[in-house]
């Protein structure tokens, strides 16, 4: 890779680092392109160079933080590898950085290109990961063949959303547990595997 290559994808993460730790420790709606610039030791054009705006940068680096700070570990439990997963989802949103999320629905409300980014840019990658580790329980025989995996996937992880957007109550990391199993009761295979 020629240098000056490596200088840019270093910038580039340097921004993306800088904007995820910005907008998850202060109010997301206060971070501005100078902040994120400033703090990635970089000029503002830099940022424009690859982003059309302020939205555009924030996205990503919401992609690539939380990609980072939900991974979703492959063993052959799958039920406790969705747990494990929910309770680094559930930290996530009600971080800051949950705020962040909430501020980029709410935008996709009226702003069907906002929309478009999140659903392609953060919601598909992470359903993709979900879908997989699903069709995995599938394979090994843990969980029933006739499951609809994209309704299955929305009853785990949408209590969660649910409180996120609603805000009715707070998630918290011991409630994965409980609807993972609740969940688990009505998808499992008999010990037997039928």
């Amino acid at each position: 890779m020629p240098r000056g290559r490596k200088r840019d994808e270093d910038a580039r993460q340097r921004i993306l680092d800088a904007a995820f730790e910005l907008v998850g420790a202060s109010d997301p709606g206060a971070v501005a392109i100078n902040d994120i610039a400033e703090t990635a030791g970089v000029a503002k054009q830099t940022i424009y160079r690859w982003w059309p705006s302020r939205t555009a940068v924030i996205l990503d680096a919401l992609v690539d933080g939380t990609m980072k700070a939900t991974p979703f570990r492959e063993s052959d439990d799958i039920e406790a590898d969705f747990a494990a997963h929910l309770r680094t989802v559930i930290r996530l949103f009600e971080s800051p950085t949950g705020g962040l999320i909430r501020e980029l629905l709410a935008e996709a409300q009226s702003d069907e290109s906002i929309a478009e980014e999140f659903r392609q840019r953060f919601w598909a990658p992470r359903r993709e990961l979900s879908r997989s580790r699903l069709e995995r329980g599938i394979e090994l025989g843990h969980l029933r063949a006739d499951l609809d995996p994209e309704l299955v996937l929305d009853v785990i992880y949408g209590a969660v959303w649910l409180r996120l957007v609603v805000r009715h109550a707070r998630s918290r990391p011991a409630d994965a547990d409980a609807i993972v199993a609740a969940v688990w009761a009505g998808i499992a295979t008999e010990p037997d595997g039928s």
